[in-house]
């Protein structure tokens, strides 16, 4: 894998941001050169001013510390004063692994099946199809065309005989209705109304919320794949631009017409012209049907609802829409309340999404590590040191201040043991 010139996406607070950094690096060198100042001055009438002698102390100090965090700080983004210095570039010459990094982490950590597994249940999805059951739009207009589809007859035929035909025509109808053809006509038709950027829009917002939730985690596995010899606020600095680099290529696929939404919609449109003839999609959706009808609470709650519907219609088929519209509410108060029954709903969206994604995921992986390896090395560098820069800067400005302290106070501890 080469880096392409191919510059990272827009970012509009960049420009201010790289303001802040300049500001900064200006104070931080200005205050390097005022106790250089100080050093030369004192040092030249310290014999005439003895008096001077803690100020060319301190000045001495922290002349030292402020040259060594200016190297430490330059060294992690280019080579001080274009020398190529071993160990110094340290994120231009790890371009290819921070890019890899990245991609694993996003497909091992965020795309790993008891990750997602954990946030389609904090999700709810049985808990949403319950609340949106509820709205009264949504059941009238239930019932009322299920009540128009029923024909008034069926009162007559029996109720165990059509209870036995119609759980026998339930499952024949699942069967012959579900199949890879048909669902990749659905998945075509959904494609076509751009349901699946929706989709992807939701999912954006809960692996943001998922790396804002876990950031101590994230902090962690940087601090692993870090070198002994590097510092711990250098890792805590990558850390957070790792971090903030996530939050970025997540907000910028937002954006329509991103290339990975682009790359989205051909993968999805190849999906489904292959779904019908892949073995293992069919064996997968066969196994998939049959946990779903085998299931005991699905199987309860057909029972009760047909119960409540004959008594309806052997007594009174104007009555089918209200029976209809109960069993509409029913079937959402019994999600809100039975557990059992939700979560065997929400264990069958979260087998259907882990088996869809969870395949994917060094896929998904593969394309972010390859996005950012695309970046120009400069504009990496640029990207990175705009989240850390600044920070960085007050780290030149505190170890002039530390080191010139410390040169005082062995100053004075030096002279005390003299004297």
């Amino acid at each position: 894998m080469h880096a392409l010139d191919a510059p990272p996406p827009p970012d509009d607070s960049l420009p201010s941001r790289l303001r802040d950094i300049r500001r900064m690096r200006r104070v931080a060198t200005g205050l390097l050169a005022l106790v250089t100042a100080l050093f030369v001055g004192s040092l030249i009438f310290e014999e005439r001013l003895p008096q001077l002698a803690p100020l060319r102390a301190f000045a001495e100090a922290a002349m030292i510390g402020a040259i060594a965090d200016w190297f430490a700080v330059v060294a992690l983004f280019r080579h001080p004063f274009g020398i190529p210095i071993p160990h110094t570039a340290v994120i231009p010459g790890n371009h290819a692994r921070i890019a890899a990094a990245i991609g694993r982490f996003v497909a091992n950590n965020l795309l790993a099946s008891a990750a997602m597994a954990q946030r389609l249940e904090e999700l709810d999805p049985s808990g949403r199809l319950a609340r949106w059951l509820a709205q009264p739009q949504t059941s009238q207009t239930i019932a009322r065309r299920v009540a128009e589809s029923l024909p008034p007859i069926m009162g007559s035929i029996g109720e165990d005989r059509l209870r036995g035909t119609v759980g026998a025509a339930l499952r024949k109808g699942v069967d012959l209705v579900v199949t890879p053809g048909r669902m990749a006509g659905v998945l075509s038709f959904a494609a076509e109304q751009n349901y699946h950027q929706s989709l992807l829009d939701v999912a954006l917002d809960a692996v943001r919320d998922f790396v804002g939730r876990h950031e101590p985690f994230i902090r962690r596995k940087v601090a692993e794949r870090c070198g002994e010899w590097m510092p711990l606020w250098v890792e805590s600095r990558l850390a957070d631009a790792v971090i903030k680099g996530i939050d970025e290529v997540l907000r910028d696929l937002r954006k329509p017409g991103h290339p990975w939404r682009l790359e989205l919609d051909s993968t999805l449109r190849g999906f489904t012209e292959t779904m019908s003839s892949s073995a293992d999609f069919v064996q997968r959706l066969e196994e998939i049907k049959v946990r779903v009808l085998a299931d005991p609470a699905i199987e309860t709650y057909l029972e009760q609802t047909w119960d409540t519907l004959y008594g309806h219609l052997a007594t009174d088929p104007q009555a089918v829409n209200e029976v209809v519209h109960h069993a509409v509410l029913g079937l959402s108060q019994r999600l809100e309340t039975d557990p059992a029954m939700r979560d065997s709903v929400n264990r069958w969206l979260r087998d259907a999404a882990e088996r869809l994604l969870v395949p994917r995921r060094e896929f998904i992986g593969s394309l972010i590590a390859d996005l950012v390896m695309r970046w120009r090395t400069d504009a990496l560098v640029d990207r990175l040191e705009s989240h850390v820069g600044r920070d960085l800067q007050y780290i030149r400005i505190n170890g002039t201040v530390v080191g010139g302290l410390t040169g005082l106070a062995l100053y004075f501890v030096t002279n005390a043991w003299r004297g």
